[in-house]
């Protein structure tokens, strides 16, 4: 993956040749963060229908827990480098 910022001192700065291309970058990791936090958000609530139905013990029930969690570690790296 291609770099279109650089860090210095006081921050970061793009390269006026790479703004546009800085720009596309930032509204896609926008996107899929958001899409990240969105998918987070429902877990819960299908978790609870699950349960509700009695399916604990089905593979999509498993596999739902274990999105929560691998979803939970990209939120918690985000947060450590500063992403909220």
């Amino acid at each position: 993956m291609d770099r279109y910022t650089v860090k210095n001192e006081g921050g970061y700065h793009v390269p006026d040749k790479s703004t546009e291309k800085a720009i596309q970058r930032l509204g896609d990791f926008d996107d899929a963060f958001e899409d990240l936090m969105n998918s987070q958000a429902k877990i819960p609530m299908e978790l609870e229908n699950m349960r509700m139905q009695g399916k604990e013990k089905t593979v999509r029930y498993k596999e739902t827990v274990a999105q929560k969690l691998i979803n939970n570690n990209i939120i918690m790296f985000f947060e450590k480098h500063g992403m909220k």
